[in-house]
């Protein structure tokens, strides 16, 4: 079951109207113009003792269409869940018992833990599960809590809800390689100090005024960082791991949305507005040649992607809703979580990910 409702007096309504069993568990995806709401929200549901959790996003995804306000509900009977913190993760199932099950992961997506907190879950679940998820938090990208449960409103956490439901899942980016590889000589989790023993900054102001014929300064650098990402190398693999860069810091480091691992090889990429959309196109025929006859369409679509298509960014939406045969639900994520093909969990940044959760 999954619903989009615009305004909080509705969200109660249907609550009050709801019937959940003991083993059943909401998720709630909130747009971030009715955050306002969280702390009633939890105390409001806690009193109906029904039992939930779930982000907060910069915008909601329903079919077509993309809102900053509003609530998205969707109802689940999960084998387990839980709240996770950096390597703090209690799990004592029995792995072999997960087989044909999803991880549906929601996680701090602005938090310097997002890769300790991806590594604790996959070090407990590894490949047993599916993986899907998005990075909740504000289009403003100021790191602050967004990710809640019956306890309350935190930050620098992960959620997990494992749900047994097989899903067929589709990763594309749509980024090309601009200019490199530049080895990462100096980073610490998802900040990046040097490149090539040069300043990260230089390197990357250099390649950036080079190509766009503009002086880049620090207080510009979101505008023209949000058109060029970096690319991790993956070893023996011909595809890319995209980065999204969101600032400079104070020490001329660039702050990333997740990590960029020290050692390995980078690219400065570019995009256009027809290699975006054709990717998005790509994992709509992709999961729809797949598609289990019943299924729930879960979409995180990576905010900066909304960012750079600007008013064509409904275009993207709509190729996908027009391949499905059920309504799209989903967010704009500040990092997207999808399972490679070998299993392991990844972390993406501007990039699509979509899921079809088979139900009965």
């Amino acid at each position: 079951m999954y619903l989009y409702l615009k305004s909080f007096s509705q969200f109660k309504e249907h609550i009050g109207n709801l019937e959940l069993e003991s083993t059943e568990q909401l998720m709630i995806m909130v747009g971030e113009k009715s955050a306002q709401n969280i702390n009633e929200l939890i105390e409001y549901l806690n009193n109906k003792n029904v039992k939930f959790f779930g982000g907060i996003y910069p915008r909601l995804l329903v079919g077509n269409r993309s809102y900053s306000e509003g609530f998205i509900i969707q109802k689940y009977e999960p084998i387990y869940t839980a709240m996770v913190l950096p390597y703090l993760m209690r799990f004592k199932l029995d792995l072999e018992s997960l087989s044909n099950c999803t991880a549906i992961v929601l996680v701090d997506g602005l938090s310097s833990k997002m890769k300790d907190l991806a590594d604790t879950v996959y070090n407990k679940l590894e490949n047993n599960v599916k993986y899907i998820g998005g990075g909740a938090g504000f289009y403003d990208l100021n790191h602050r809590p967004c990710i809640f449960d019956n306890k309350g409103l935190f930050s620098d956490v992960l959620y997990i809800c494992i749900v047994r439901s097989d899903a067929k899942i589709a990763v594309k980016h749509g980024w090309n390689k601009l200019e490199g590889p530049f080895v990462v000589k100096e980073s610490a989790q998802n900040t990046l100090a040097q490149l090539d023993g040069y300043s990260a900054f230089e390197v990357y102001k250099d390649v950036i005024e080079e190509h766009e014929n503009i002086r880049l300064l620090k207080q510009d650098f979101f505008i023209y960082a949000k058109d060029h990402p970096f690319g991790i190398v993956k070893e023996n693999q011909a595809d890319i791991i995209v980065r999204d860069p969101i600032m400079v810091n104070d020490n001329d480091e660039i702050v990333c949305v997740a990590d960029i691992p020290q050692g390995s090889e980078v690219y400065v990429l570019k995009g256009d507005v027809n290699t975006l959309l054709s990717s998005s196109l790509q994992i709509a025929e992709q999961c729809a040649a797949m598609a289990p006859k019943n299924y729930i369409p879960l979409l995180f679509d990576c905010i900066s992607r909304a960012m750079f298509l600007e008013e064509r960014f409904e275009e993207e939406l709509k190729n996908i809703q027009n391949k499905l045969s059920f309504t799209v639900e989903g967010a704009l994520s500040i990092g997207e979580i999808a399972s490679e093909s070998n299993g392991q969990l990844v972390i993406h940044n501007k990039s699509t990910i979509l899921g079809l959760l088979e139900i009965d």
